[in-house]
C-alpha cells in the first residue's frame, strides 16, 4: 500500500512538472511569433513612437475631434474659462517653473564635482536641462514655425479671422506663436525630467502623483481656447519621447 501511494504521488508531481514546462514551452513560442510584441515590451522608445503615431493618424483622419473638443469650453465664440482664476494660476504656476528648475540645474552642471555620486548628479542635472531646451523650447518653436497653425481663439468658428487646419498640416496661416505644438503643454512634460532626483524605490509612486498633474496642467491650454487637443497631446507626447531618448543617450537608463 505505501509503495502504490508512493508512486501515484511521484506521477503526480511529474504529471505537475510537466504541465508546468508545457505553459513555460507556450509562453516562449508565443513570445517568439510574436517579436513586434516582444520588441516593444523591451523598447519604451518604440512603444511610445507606436503611441504618437497613433494619435497622430486619429487627429489627422478626424479632425473634428479638435473642434469638437474646443467648442465644449465655448459659450457663442467666447472661450468661458480663460479668465478662471484656478486655471490661471495653474498657467503661472507651469510658467513659473523653468525658472526655478533651471538655475539649480545649471548650478549643478557648474560645480563639476569630482566625487562620483556627485558626478552623476550632474549627469541627472543635464538631462533636466537638455529636456527642457531641446524639448519646450528648440522642438516646440520649430514645430510653431514650420506648421503655423492658427490657436482656436483664432479661427472663424470661434470669432477669429484666420482658417482652422488639422495637426500635422502645413498651414502658413499664423505669423507668430502659433498653435501646434503647445509649449507649455512640452514644458509640463519636461518638468517631469526632474524625477531623475527621486529615489528609485519611490520614484514610480512620486510619478504616479506627478504625471496625472502634468497632463492636467498640459490639457488647460485647451479649455483657455488657447490650444487644440493635438497640440497639447501631441507635444506632450514628443517632449515625453524626446526625454525618454535623452535618458538613454546620457547613461542614465539601468541598462545604459
Amino acid at each position: 500500500m505505501q509503495n502504490s501511494s508512493s508512486v501515484s504521488k511521484d506521477d503526480s508531481q511529474l504529471s505537475f512538472k510537466k504541465i508546468s514546462y508545457i505553459r513555460r514551452l507556450n509562453e516562449t513560442v508565443r513570445r517568439h511569433c510574436n517579436p513586434v510584441s516582444v520588441y516593444v515590451s523591451l523598447n519604451p522608445l518604440a512603444a511610445l513612437g507606436i503611441v504618437i503615431l497613433l494619435c497622430s493618424m486619429l487627429f489627422v483622419m478626424f479632425p473634428q475631434i479638435d473642434m469638437g473638443v474646443s467648442r465644449f469650453f465655448t459659450f457663442g465664440t467666447r472661450f468661458y474659462l480663460s479668465e478662471n482664476p484656478l486655471l490661471l494660476w495653474i498657467r503661472d504656476a507651469n510658467r513659473m517653473l523653468p525658472y526655478i528648475v533651471l538655475p539649480f540645474m545649471i548650478v549643478l552642471l557648474a560645480a563639476r564635482p569630482l566625487h562620483r555620486s556627485f558626478r552623476l548628479m550632474t549627469r541627472r542635472a543635464l538631462f533636466v536641462v537638455l529636456s527642457y531646451v531641446l524639448g519646450s523650447a528648440i522642438t516646440v518653436q520649430v514645430f510653431k514655425n514650420f506648421f503655423s497653425r492658427a490657436r482656436p481663439r483664432d479661427v472663424i468658428e470661434f470669432g477669429g479671422t484666420l482658417e482652422f487646419t488639422p495637426a500635422w498640416q502645413f498651414a502658413s496661416v499664423c505669423e507668430r506663436n502659433c498653435s501646434f505644438l503647445s509649449g507649455e503643454a512640452a514644458s509640463a512634460a519636461a518638468f517631469l525630467a526632474a524625477l531623475v532626483y527621486v529615489p528609485s524605490p519611490y520614484r514610480m509612486v512620486v510619478a504616479a502623483a506627478i504625471v496625472p498633474l502634468s497632463i492636467i496642467v498640459a490639457l488647460n491650454r485647451v479649455a483657455f481656447g488657447a490650444h487644440f487637443l493635438s497640440d497639447v497631446v501631441l507635444g506632450w507626447l514628443i517632449v515625453l519621447w524626446l526625454m525618454l531618448w535623452l535618458y538613454r543617450k546620457l547613461g542614465l537608463a539601468p541598462d545604459g
